[in-house]
């Protein structure tokens, strides 16, 4: 009886932790760019974060231009990510998922009403922690996927 050849194995998205990380880096950056300017512009047309988002993830980010909307609010200067820190990779059935950690300085961003007062909570902290993560197809296609708050921020 034949023996039928070894089935190739499918080709991974990333190379290594690090290309996959880089990737999340890349994709974070395009996704922060965009909602910068979402919230500098009152959270009109937020529609537009759509491409750097999961289906799944997009109502959040709705959600919150429509905060911004609804209450007259928008945001002066930028959200940056200072560090990110890859916390787990895994890839199967053709699709990858990255999580990582991101450190968030937001000592710039004030949250502005439309009189033009700072209305930014003088307690809040200028870095704030998350644990995100990113679902990828090949290696040009990461999203966020989720985007949670996270209650340690030491690694920052």
């Amino acid at each position: 009886m034949p023996t039928l050849p070894p089935t190739p194995s499918a080709t991974p998205i990333f190379a290594s932790e690090e290309e996959a990380l880089a990737a999340a880096e890349e994709a974070y950056a395009a996704y922060l760019e965009m909602s910068n300017l979402i919230s500098s512009e009152g959270g009109v047309d937020p529609e537009r974060i759509a491409p750097f988002v999961t289906v799944d993830q997009l109502p959040e980010e709705l959600e919150a231009a429509s905060y911004l909307s609804e209450n007259g609010f928008r945001v002066a200067g930028e959200v940056r990510a200072t560090e990110m820190i890859l916390q787990q990779y895994n890839e199967s059935g053709g699709v990858a998922e990255v999580s990582a950690y991101v450190c968030l300085d937001v000592s710039d961003a004030r949250a502005i009403d439309a009189e033009g007062n700072d209305r930014t909570p003088p307690d809040r902290p200028e870095t704030i922690a998350l644990e995100v993560s990113f679902t990828a197809n090949d290696a040009d296609s990461a999203v966020l996927a989720s985007s949670d708050q996270w209650p340690d921020s030491s690694f920052c």
